[in-house]
């Protein structure tokens, strides 16, 4: 299986580079970056929000064209009884900031593309597998993702009124999807907690975003080492 795990950011694929230090630079344009660990698995730096992460999800599938695609990195817990560092893997990928309710659309939706992409169960049952028996602590849900950074309480407030089943918030993995979904190469979303939404989220994510991306990366690698043995 050729699988492409990326992340926005460099410090939340430093523990990947760390842990495959065999990686070479393969192609770079704009703020993305593909790395080769072997031909069967690639990082990934996809540059921060949608726009970036499209444009990333475009190229990958061009270029990589892989099996799975991995999105990791930090994510921001809408849950104050997840502890900072736990994973979080979404079972679903939705905006949480894109309205089109006035042409009868649902909260979140494109015009003319799906309400929402759903992670296959196979693959939900697999995840929820591995991490137990790799022993990380993991929640699965809802993940939205958003241009946004949450530490506005309004806005939060908002979304959650909207999303009752909502567990985080991230600003890449939907954008993902969307473009992988026409590709039909299936996404994943592991994610460490870097934070906890709110007014003291960007100080909390600042000390924090190092033990989210580590935790992020033994959840990957549980995962990429399962299935590259399978």
């Amino acid at each position: 299986m050729k699988i492409a795990i990326v992340a926005a950011m460099a410090e939340e694929l430093a523990p990947f580079r760390e842990g495959y230090p065999s990686s070479k630079l393969i192609w770079s344009k704009g703020k993305t970056k593909i790395e080769e660990v072997t031909n069967q698995l690639f990082l990934v730096e996809s540059g921060i929000g949608k726009a970036n992460a499209s444009a990333t999800g475009a190229w990958l599938c061009e270029r990589i064209q892989p099996d799975l695609i991995i999105n990791t990195g930090s994510t921001g817990s809408f849950r104050s009884d997840f502890s900072l560092g736990d994973v979080i893997y979404s079972n679903q990928f939705l905006y949480s900031d894109v309205d089109a309710t006035g042409f009868n659309y649902d909260f979140g939706q494109v015009p003319q593309m799906p309400s929402c992409y759903p992670v296959a169960k196979e693959l939900l049952e697999t995840i929820d597998k591995v991490l137990k028996a790799a022993k990380i602590p993991a929640h699965q849900g809802m993940i939205v993702t958003s241009d946004s950074f949450m530490s506005d309480e309004a806005s939060i407030a908002t979304i959650r009124q909207r999303f009752p089943e909502i567990v985080a918030s991230d600003m890449e993995s939907c954008a993902l999807a969307q473009i992988a979904y026409f590709y039909e190469i299936p996404v994943l979303n592991l994610r460490g907690i870097s934070d906890h939404v709110g007014d003291d989220a960007a100080l909390t994510f600042d000390n924090t975003i190092d033990l989210a991306a580590e935790q992020a990366f033994k959840a990957v690698k549980a995962l990429v080492d399962y299935w590259q043995k399978v």
